[in-house]
């Protein structure tokens, strides 16, 4: 048992990535396989849930994100029996946002404690920055609920589409098939431009500070 404790410790960061990229690729599991695709949803948000809740380093953080995780789950699942609910469509994306940037959180906290370069501090801010995608996904999703003219896309589309969106806007990739019109739009697009990039900038920084203060003690 200590083995298999020690074991996620060592790589809570890897098996949350892994469990975010099985996430984000859900539409691909939903056309190939036989299963509902509610049912592939709820199966890879209760899998991100519970490795990104490897984070917490302790019990107290760690109920808090299952707490958070399960009204998420809740709500997913409520939406998808009635997906006419606007009350209940407003529960998921409060209840989502919440609990990614509660995520959030605990990594920055999780990070602060780092001291040297290892596998955890390579991962965690890759895992970040996937995080932050999420979220603006799920800001971008807000907004075209609240005005569905707030984007221009191109033929058929889900709620998928804005997270696609996020991490486009967060990379200034910009294929040009998605367009935010409204000046709501266009403002959180030019955030998460501005936070995409100063992200990157800032983790470079910092991984260069700690290898910089790193090496000299390791040549003592």
């Amino acid at each position: 048992m200590d083995r298999f404790v020690a074991f996620l410790n060592t790589y809570k960061y890897l098996i949350a990535i892994i469990s975010v990229f099985n996430f984000l690729l859900t539409p691909i599991y939903a056309s190939i396989s036989e299963i509902y695709p509610a049912h592939v949803v709820v199966i890879n948000y209760t899998l991100l849930i519970l490795a990104s809740s490897l984070i917490a380093s302790n019990a107290k953080t760690r109920a808090r994100s299952y707490l958070l995780g399960a009204f998420a789950l809740l709500s997913i699942w409520l939406e998808f029996s009635r997906p006419e609910s606007d009350m209940i469509i407003i529960c998921r994306l409060v209840s989502s946002f919440l609990l990614f940037f509660y995520f959030c959180l605990l990594l920055i906290q999780q990070l602060r404690k780092i001291d040297e370069i290892n596998l955890q501090f390579i991962l965690g801010p890759i895992l970040g920055f996937i995080y932050l995608g999420i979220l603006g996904g799920i800001l971008f999703e807000t907004i075209h609920f609240i005005d569905p003219n707030s984007f221009h896309l191109r033929g058929d589309y889900s709620g998928y589409v804005f997270y696609y969106f996020s991490f486009i806007s967060i990379t200034t990739v910009g294929y040009g098939d998605i367009t935010p019109l409204t000046p709501q739009a266009q403002s959180i697009t030019l955030v998460l431009n501005i936070i995409g990039q100063f992200y990157l900038a800032i983790v470079i920084a910092v991984f260069v500070g700690k290898y910089i203060n790193v090496k000299p003690n390791q040549n003592v």
